[in-house]
């Protein structure tokens, strides 16, 4: 199985604090490569894997350099829906960090 390794550096993270944790959120944008299956499996190969993970996926935005109108790509067209333009800036879509985490009361 390939590894992740921005999910690598956040385990190592995590791994560090002190308080126990009790449950992790992890933003994942939808441009990322790797499956909510692929996620959890390499999270439960590690110490953590005791603790719940939740996997919220952040939809893909995109912005035509054309008209500036923003839209969500249907299957990954590039052009426009609004002019017809082939220029986009993605806004949104290839995030994967750690959104939070709770720690256990002592």
């Amino acid at each position: 199985m390939q590894k992740n390794v921005r999910l690598s550096a956040i385990i190592d993270h995590l791994l560090r604090q002190v308080m126990p944790i009790k449950s992790v959120h992890f933003a994942v944008g939808e441009l990322i490569h790797f499956s909510d299956q692929q996620i959890y499996q390499q999270w439960n190969e590690t110490l953590l894997a005791r603790i719940p993970l939740t996997i919220i996926r952040v939809p893909v935005e995109q912005q035509c350099m054309t008209c500036f109108e923003k839209y969500h790509p249907v299957r990954a067209e590039v052009s426009c829906p609004q002019c017809g333009g082939v220029g986009a800036k993605i806004l949104c879509g290839e995030e994967f960090y750690l959104e939070s985490f709770e720690v256990q009361d002592e």
